[in-house]
């Protein structure tokens, strides 16, 4: 059968299960994001890990604010707790964490920018989970398990430029779209439950994606 490549946001957008804003929040906006993120994500890791971090922040005087890009804001690979591989096999050079709550008393600009991407969730009962991949790091393809959430899963990429990956089960639909950071992307219904999505391995760079996931109904 003849395989099918979907690559545009035009033709994305022809389909109801999915929704696509390639620059949805600002440099300034990411920034703000990153930081935010990393500042959690820091936090849960070992003692020698943040000592490591803190060495070499005084070292090299580095500082977020004083960073020319956004991929400058992360320290080199070799200064984060990054896991080989997950439990399920599906992701590999990462750090994660389910995240209860952001530090808006810590990032003052941070609640408009989520206020913004909270607008675009299709429902507010949701859980919210913080990835972060190192420069080799990718994901596999994979349905997310759907014992564990509903029927929609909004992803938000911030740092290197990656691929996302959509495959049906017989693999006679494919289709790949570019995520630069800033963008955001829904997928629903059919796409959330048919297709396993995979995160292609880059060019280098550190990736760091917020995904929003909708809590499966009680009733359910």
């Amino acid at each position: 059968m003849l395989r099918k490549f979907i690559s545009t946001s035009s033709q994305l957008a022809e389909r109801t299960n999915f929704s696509f804003h390639p620059s949805f929040f600002s440099l300034a906006e990411q920034r703000v994001l990153v930081n935010a993120a990393l500042h959690k994500l820091d936090a849960m890791e070992s003692g020698a890990h943040r000592r490591k971090r803190k060495a070499f922040i005084r070292a090299s005087n580095y500082s977020p604010e004083n960073t020319k890009t956004l991929q400058e804001m992360f320290l080199p690979d070799e200064y984060y707790e990054f896991h080989e591989g997950h439990y399920d096999g599906v992701i590999n050079n990462y750090r994660e964490m389910h995240l209860s709550s952001w530090p808006t008393s810590d990032f003052s600009d941070l609640p408009p920018i989520l206020e913004r991407l909270h607008a675009l969730l299709p429902s507010q009962d949701t859980q919210t989970h913080l990835l972060h991949l190192a420069s080799d790091g990718e994901i596999r393809p994979h349905v997310d398990n759907t014992a564990a959430s509903g029927t929609w899963i909004l992803g938000c990429s911030l740092g290197a430029d990656r691929v996302l990956r959509m495959e049906n089960e017989g693999g006679d639909d494919v289709f790949t779209l570019p995520l630069p950071s800033g963008s955001v992307y829904i997928q629903r219904d059919e796409l959330r439950f048919n297709y396993k999505h995979s995160i292609l391995l880059g060019d280098g760079g550190q990736r760091l994606s917020i995904m929003i996931r909708d809590r499966i109904s009680a009733s359910n």
